[in-house]
């Protein structure tokens, strides 16, 4: 008994010892969206190109996600995340991965994978910390690559957090004057490259060869002195294909180093050796100061420059082939940007009053192919669509509901903003103003097979009811920045706030204002005005929040636009219409959280009503909703 009893001791030390070094963490995450169509899924916009079977408006899901975290030793760890598959309705039940096509199909199972709901590897990593300075990190495996910059190789969005994998070295032998970061990192084969690909799916690669295509990124930092910052990083994305040529390649033209008429090819033999060409490859380098020594302010002065070069043998070009719809320029070149900005603390001694500035130019032919896509902002302007500005032509306005921020790109912009934010105890009031000259005005612009235009490119675009076929007259593509003809002047005035007026339990009112104005002579050909665009546009949004009790808060509120296009859309040959929109959009936001339960509801009527001269007009009247429910442990 005495023996058992000992026994049971060890084992129970033993597994509480174990349990020190294993952590367990999971979430359940439920969401619920309604509209009055007839779509169903799971998320309001998503795959424009390969249609998948979860978009929709109207629907329920839930999705299941586990973290483990081992302390192998004292200075080694490693995780993994495993998540259930998001996209299987509450309605699914029996759902596996099968696909039925019969149109009457009563099995449960006819929508695929997308609809099973399996477990699947997320993301894992292995982290090691050494006793050196030369080497103080190695990260293998998952990252989201926060520790580059949003210009060279951006912090990858929510979705995608875990997808991103390299082998990642920190060291810094002195701690004030030098710290370097490398990284080797795998190219996902979506996105990063011409055509959104890294060669499967291209017309042009008979065998796609994407096991060793890479990016590279170098950083160093510094502090040269107290208050001062001095960062500056490297990036290399490459896109590798092998040498069809080569008699060694698999499904090489040449195998027998002989050519279709049986005579022997010149210099061709073999080697064991195969070959490989640059599809695609992209540098991008950037200089970065802050200098924070005066207390009554803080100085920031960032720069770089990139180059990027495509092989029209490897790559079909989409700018030609595609309407335009492509994430690059179609040629071989090297662009720059410049960004400085300051801020002033307490301005002219009154406490709270800030005064931020920003010079921006950054040029027609910058490039960052696996630049940020989107959650990220590199200027202080709200710009045109609040969500904010990135520079790249690669942006993800996709696989995101109809209450999530947009994107815009800012290549080619060139201009300036200042800002003034007062904060103090009852009222925060933030004033922008904002002017935007354009790198690529130009006349007679290849747009047809050089500079992409993402195939819209005329009007102000609306988020609210966005469609990548523009059946919903959604205007400019985020992602277009070049025109044939162009010649742009761009002025932002915002005014926002929120007052916490303190009534009964804390009552706080908002607001925001924004005025555009946006004029485009586009053709400056002599006697040539009656294509030039003029839009006004005005937005007004005002909201009450009260905390009707503890965790509980109600916010009910509306927003308004109006939009005066003059010459919107046409050609100079059948003409231009004048066109103008009234948009309303009444809302009630509800939050609740308690304990580890978070629950969120926003509900919106959407009125738009739009009169175009050219085109028939058009109204709609849009009800819709999202709901989410979270509860982590």
């Amino acid at each position: 008994m005495t023996r058992a009893l000992l026994t049971l001791a060890l084992v129970s030390s033993v597994a509480q010892a174990e349990n020190v070094n294993f952590e367990v963490n999971g979430k359940i995450y439920t969401k619920w969206l309604y509209r009055n169509n007839d779509s169903q899924g799971l998320v309001s916009l998503g795959n424009p190109f390969w249609p998948d079977n979860i978009t929709g408006d109207n629907g329920v899901g839930s999705e299941f996600e586990l973290g483990l975290l081992g302390r192998v030793g004292k200075h080694v760890e490693a995780g993994v995340r495993i998540a259930s598959r998001f996209g299987a309705l509450w309605q699914d039940w029996w759902e596996n991965g099968d696909i039925k096509y019969s149109e009457e199909n009563t099995s449960g199972e006819s929508l695929g994978m997308n609809r099973s709901q399996y477990l699947k590897l997320r993301g894992y990593w292995v982290r090691a910390t050494f006793p050196t300075q030369w080497l103080e990190s190695v990260l293998i495996g998952s990252s989201d690559f926060g520790m580059w910059n949003e210009w060279t190789i951006g912090k990858s969005r929510y979705i995608d957090r875990d997808n991103g994998k390299g082998v990642f070295l920190q060291g810094s032998p002195h701690t004030e004057y030098f710290r370097y970061t490398f990284g080797l990192i795998a190219l996902p084969k979506l996105f990063v490259g011409p055509g959104w690909t890294t060669g499967p799916g291209d017309s042009l690669l008979r065998a796609p060869f994407y096991s060793q295509d890479w990016a590279y990124g170098l950083k160093f930092e510094s502090n040269p002195f107290e208050g001062g910052r001095i960062t500056l990083l490297g990036t290399i994305t490459r896109d590798s294909e092998i040498d069809t040529s080569d008699p060694d390649a698999v499904g090489s033209l040449y195998p027998d180093c002989k050519d279709e008429l049986g005579n022997a090819v010149p210099s061709c033999q073999k080697n064991g050796a195969v070959d490989a060409f640059s599809r695609y490859s992209n540098a991008v380098v950037t200089l970065e100061a802050q200098i924070d020594t005066w207390t009554g302010g803080s100085f920031n002065a960032l720069g770089g420059w990139s180059y990027s070069r495509v092989d029209p043998q490897l790559a079909t070009n989409g700018v030609k082939n595609n309407e335009g719809v492509f994430p690059l320029v179609f040629d071989d070149v090297h662009g720059w940007f410049v960004r400085a900005r300051g801020e002033l603390f307490d301005l002219g001694g009154a406490d709270g009053l800030t005064l931020k500035f920003e010079y921006f130019n950054i040029d027609q032919h910058f490039m960052s192919i696996f630049g940020q896509r989107r959650e990220g902002d590199v200027l202080l302007t709200d710009g045109f669509l609040d969500g904010g500005q990135l520079p790249t032509l690669n942006l993800a306005n996709e696989f995101i509901d109809f209450d999530d921020l947009w994107y815009e790109s800012c290549v080619g912009w060139h201009g300036g903003t200042v800002l003034f934010e007062y904060s103090t105890t009852p009222v925060d009031v933030a004033l922008e103003g904002t002017v935007i000259g354009y790198n690529t005005d130009g006349q007679y612009r290849d747009v047809a097979e050089v500079y992409p235009t993402f195939l819209h490119s005329d009007g102000y675009t609306d988020t609210d009811l966005y469609d990548y076929a523009n059946v919903l007259d959604r205007g400019r593509d985020p992602r277009n920045v070049y025109r044939q003809f162009q010649k742009r002047l761009s002025a932002i005035v915002m005014l926002k706030g929120l007052w916490r007026t303190g009534a009964g339990r804390g009552l706080d009112v908002g607001w925001k204002l924004k005025f555009i104005y946006d004029k485009d002579r586009r053709d400056t050909s002599e006697g040539m005005t009656q294509d030039d665009y003029l839009g006004l546009i005005t937005t007004g949004r005002v909201w009450l929040s009260y905390p009707f009790f503890e965790g509980f808060t109600v916010s009910l509120g509306a927003q308004v636009s109006f939009w005066k296009e003059d010459n919107r859309r046409g050609t100079p040959k059948a003409g231009y219409g004048d066109d103008s929109t009234f948009k309303a959009k009444p809302f009630l936001d509800l939050r609740y959280s308690y304990e580890g339960l978070s629950f969120h509801y926003y509900l919106e009527y959407l009125y738009k009503d739009a009169e175009r001269e050219r085109d028939p007009s058009r109204t709609w009247h849009v009800i819709r909703s999202k709901a989410t429910l979270e509860v982590a442990w």
